[in-house]
């Protein structure tokens, strides 16, 4: 095994919860593990039975919040053996632990095969898929081991995630605030800016309208890089084709240097719990 790592010896598995931009998981070396989503008795792998599109107009449809599950600690075993049939390394990158037992379930089956190495991103969407093209982007030159780590864990502890909610009935709806709070929201147009931290999603700033919520975030733009940064960012789309596109510009023109790399689309599981109409993005400064 050699000590440099590279695109042809090292493997990235990420779960579904990366909402990732179509065809991302069709190049080589990189592996998905779908959470599942549950309507009733009907269950559906994330990002794997249904588009992006279906579930939101099952979800805008159905009574009752479906529910939502990791996956086992068996269906990580089965990717992971499949990836070091090719691969002598594997880094698995996922959702935080603050917010899902994934990540238990992967190091459960990680103990059980050599050469995997699992990380709690303490974060979400499509953040995971911004660490996985940062990382590629090591290793395509060829890194070491230590270096892919330190990247890893460099990303953790500085990457940004900002989540502007169109509606705070399917946080409602999910525990996450009172009656009172979401109806405040509807008759005020009231509509958070959620952010990232210490492996949670909390409260950024309340805000009417879209003017107001631009300028929310990109104070957080100016709060998470410098003007000098190499930056790096997605834009994330739940139903919402109009605000990715005007977070992308007003990122570009507030750092003129940045480099943009997709657009997710959020999926079922994260769909689930902050709803259709949402726009987000992820940076992380270099």
């Amino acid at each position: 095994m050699t000590d440099l790592l590279t695109l042809d010896n090292t493997a990235i598995v990420l779960d579904s919860t990366c909402d990732p931009s179509p065809g991302f998981f069709d190049r080589p070396g990189l592996y998905m593990v779908p959470l599942k989503v549950h309507f009733g008795d009907e269950t559906f792998r994330d990002g794997v039975d249904m588009t992006y599109q279906e579930f939101f107009a099952k979800l805008e449809a159905a009574d009752v919040l479906p529910t939502t599950s990791q996956p086992t600690a068996g269906e990580f075993h089965a990717v992971y053996e499949e990836a070091r049939q090719t691969y002598d390394h594997v880094f698995s990158l996922h959702i935080s632990g603050e917010m899902s037992g994934t990540v238990r379930s992967a190091e459960q089956a990680a103990a059980q095969i050599d050469g995997v190495e699992v990380y709690d991103t303490r974060t979400v969407t499509t953040a995971l898929c911004l660490l996985a093209e940062r990382l590629r982007a090591r290793l395509e030159p060829g890194c070491t081991r230590d270096e892919a780590r330190a990247y890893i864990q460099y990303f953790i502890d500085h990457c940004g995630l900002m989540i502007h909610a169109a509606t705070l009935e399917y946080l409602r709806r999910g525990g996450r605030i009172g009656r009172a709070a979401s109806l405040v929201g509807g008759v005020f147009d009231i509509k958070p800016l959620i952010c990232g931290a210490d492996g949670t999603l909390q409260s950024y700033a309340k805000v009417r309208g879209l003017k107001k919520a631009m300028a929310g975030m990109q104070r957080f733009v100016e709060e998470n890089s410098k003007p000098d940064d190499e930056l790096y960012f997605v834009t994330i789309d739940a139903i919402n084709e109009e605000e990715p596109q005007l977070i992308r510009e007003m990122i570009e023109r507030v750092r003129p240097d940045s480099h943009f790399v997709m657009l997710g689309h959020v999926a079922a599981v994260v769909g689930t719990h902050i709803g259709p109409g949402t726009a987000a993005f992820a940076l992380i400064a270099e």
